[in-house]
């Protein structure tokens, strides 16, 4: 009978995970690359593998890009080299990045608990909305909340007393978080540490297990000749990432320096909203059970007692609430800053079923089996309704598709006064900015207004204009009669032929 039940635990599972990263796969593939950042960061893998140079990602052909090591575009840049160039294929990494994340939360739960609780934890995981959106999305984060994990699991498994290369794996995780975001693997990392230490100063001696000096080792030889090489390459490097990326984007929320994007100014706390959204449907399960032992009598005693007296908790709250707390002060924040907290809420919530004394199996409980199917079902019907309506998403494929299906009697495509990235990287870099004023962030193929109406307007017989919406009305009126009527609409702009007769 025992066996049967693991059986159909086991079954079940599967079924959940294939749903999960079938569905997952379908957008990948019937989705363009949208702006901004995942048509930017697909572009700058792409510009990697065609130029062969694997120390300097590049923002546009050309222009070095500063603002993140490069771990995720040597990814990227590895699956074109690999499998060509499809939408679908810089996207892989991030896939196989969150795949292996949630190995080390089965990984954990494994080693302690029984297998139905790590198969559960695995699915809530995976199923929490910001997982699955960014499980399949060309960015840097599910690279850095695999390093972050990697160090958090093996800080545990060290202090547990697991297989010693727990010990080499925590400094490891380490090394690839320096390659991915550089030294913010130190605050999510050391900040939940030292949270989890202080909370009682008797854990400090657990220091004393890991080999730290043979750790540092472990984390220079992976991680500083990047750095050295990408500084001598491109002098200016460390003062804009460090200094800049890391210190003054938090601190000043109009930070001007930014070279690549704009600040994110969202009201101070604003990151706990936003984790409502990102662990859905789960967040609202935990506050159900956390609102439910506050109403009771010794509710809050008894957590705080919970905290204090029961090590593993306590480490998993502390690294799950970590990240909240430390980005509460900021207002420069984005949702994608809410992931290195999941790991740890999914296992926290896998536990605690575990620790009910229920015998656990998936799908014996109709809230859990909803849970875990809320997100890819909810997600599947948009990934189907937006397949058949891309003009609704915020990418240029389908207007650079249309220009090149007829640019043969035109000369080019110029974009006035903003180029998304998109454009960019479905034209082949080819797309031109008609800059109306000069700009922080630099580009390539840029002209000025003046140099479009002397070298373009006055000497080309043809060519495509791309204007946002709502911006048509600026274009002078002898111009815009020469436009003629709109060819092809995107979201958010408008493709006209020019022509001088």
């Amino acid at each position: 009978m025992k066996g049967m039940q693991e059986y159909m635990t086991r079954r079940r599972f599967w079924m959940f995970l294939a749903i999960l990263v079938l569905v997952r796969v379908f957008m990948m593939v019937v989705f363009p690359l949208t702006d901004t950042t995942e048509a930017r960061y697909a572009n700058m893998a792409l510009i990697m593998a065609m130029s062969n140079d694997w120390i300097t990602p590049y923002f546009d052909v050309g222009i070095p890009f500063w603002g993140k090591p490069p771990l995720s575009f040597w990814a990227a840049a590895l699956s074109y080299e690999l499998f060509g160039v499809h939408d679908f294929v810089p996207r892989i990494p991030s896939l196989i990045f969150t795949l292996l994340t949630a190995w080390l939360i089965f990984r954990y739960l494994l080693t302690f608990y029984a297998k139905a609780t790590a198969y559960l934890g695995v699915l809530i995981y995976l199923s929490m909305v910001l997982v699955f959106v960014l499980s399949g999305a060309v960015l840097t984060d599910p690279f850095l909340v695999f390093a972050s994990t990697l160090t958090m699991i093996s800080f545990i498994m060290v202090i547990r007393k697991q297989e010693s290369y727990w010990s080499h794996l925590f400094f490891v995780g380490i090394a690839l978080g320096l390659l991915t975001k550089g030294p913010l693997i130190f605050v999510l990392v050391g900040g939940a540490l030292s949270m989890w230490l202080m909370w009682d100063f008797k854990r400090l001696k657990l220091l004393r297990a890991f080999s730290w000096w043979a750790g540092l080792a472990i984390v220079v030889l992976l991680a500083l000749p990047w750095y050295v090489l990408a500084e001598l390459k491109t002098p200016g490097f460390i003062d804009y990432f460090i200094v800049g990326e890391h210190f003054m984007r938090f601190i000043d929320s109009g930070w001007k320096g930014d070279l690549y994007g704009t600040a994110h100014k969202e009201p101070k706390g604003y990151i706990w909203i936003m984790w409502l959204g990102a662990a859905l449907p789960f967040s609202f399960m935990l506050l159900a059970i956390l609102g439910k032992r506050m109403l009771s009598a010794s509710g809050i005693k008894q957590m705080f007692h919970t905290l204090r007296q029961q090590q593993e908790i306590s480490y998993f709250v502390m690294w799950s609430l970590f990240t909240l707390i430390f980005f509460t002060i900021s207002a420069n924040i984005l949702a994608t800053y809410i992931l290195p907290s999941l790991p740890a809420l999914a296992i926290l919530l896998a536990m605690y079923w575990a620790k009910q004394g229920h015998q656990i199996r998936i799908g014996s409980y109709p809230v859990t089996s909803g849970f875990v199917l809320f997100t890819p079902v909810i997600f599947l019907v948009a990934g189907i309704y937006f397949s058949q309506h891309e003009e609704k998403l915020p990418t240029e494929k389908n207007l650079i598709a249309y220009y090149q299906a007829h640019q043969a009697d035109t000369q080019g495509i110029y974009y006035i006064n903003t180029r998304p990235f998109s454009a960019q990287y479905y034209s082949g870099n080819q797309a031109v900015l008609v800059e109306l004023a000069p700009r922080t962030m630099k580009h390539s193929k840029v002209i000025t207004w003046q140099q479009f109406k002397t070298q373009v307007v006055d000497k080309l017989p043809t060519f495509y204009v791309v204007v946002a919406k709502g911006e048509l009305g600026n274009m002078p009126k002898n111009m815009r009669e020469k436009m003629g009527q709109v060819l092809f609409e995107s979201k958010r702009y408008m493709l006209f032929k020019y022509q001088t007769s």
